[in-house]
């Protein structure tokens, strides 16, 4: 039974384009609504292998989900981004880099009728393919108000972003951090050349106690 309280992004356009087609190089404010995910919770330091090996087993777990929201949508149909949230047990970690104490997930968004006995078995016909990886879970998920930043070009202005954003924009906008932070990968990064990659940046807040 479908949850009409979700948001159907394949269906709601102009959600769609306000939480993944932000401005460019600048902060904004938006309110992330209820959305249906799937879910792989990952282990260790976020390290490219290991985030990769994670992406790669999301994507096998919801194939026949995105094969059955091809068929529905047809040219409509619009491949969710991955989105991978990361958080510490002192944020202050986070925004430091030391990245050996960081927690993480990989996430991508499901369509309102794939609830989590369709991602199960969805995900039942890839277990040739999943072998023993982690199970994937579905969640929904609703960050509600937070700050993105759309960055265009190679990651290694990152960190001097997060600086900004941590030390010195939501103190003045009288916010903190309240949940994980998370990047939001709008390219294949094999097919897209790094100049020309998009991340929004997003980080749920609430006006600062």
């Amino acid at each position: 039974m479908v949850d009409e309280a979700l948001i159907d992004l394949t269906q709601d356009r102009t959600t769609l384009r306000t939480l993944y087609a932000p401005p460019a190089g600048a902060f904004s404010v938006v309110d992330v609504p209820r959305l249906p995910f799937a879910i792989l919770d990952g282990e260790g330091p976020p390290e490219q292998t290991s985030i990769q090996a994670a992406v790669k087993a999301l994507y096998t777990a919801i194939y026949a989900i995105r094969r059955e929201a091809r068929e529905r949508m047809g040219k409509s149909f619009v491949e969710p981004p991955v989105e991978i949230l990361y958080w510490a047990d002192d944020m202050r970690d986070l925004a430091a880099g030391n990245r050996e104490k960081w927690h993480w997930r990989v996430q991508i968004t499901l369509p309102v009728w794939a609830d989590a006995q369709r991602l199960k078995d969805s995900a039942a016909e890839a277990r040739h393919e999943l072998g023993d990886k982690p199970a994937v879970r579905w969640e929904v998920l609703a960050e509600g108000t937070c700050v993105q930043f759309l960055h265009l070009g190679e990651t290694d202005d990152l960190p001097e972003i997060l600086a900004g954003l941590y030390g010195d924009y939501l103190a003045q906008q009288g916010l903190e951090p309240d949940g994980p932070y998370h990047e939001i990968y709008l390219d294949d990064w094999s097919r897209v050349a790094p100049r020309q990659r998009r991340i929004i940046l997003r980080q749920p807040v609430r006006p600062t106690r």
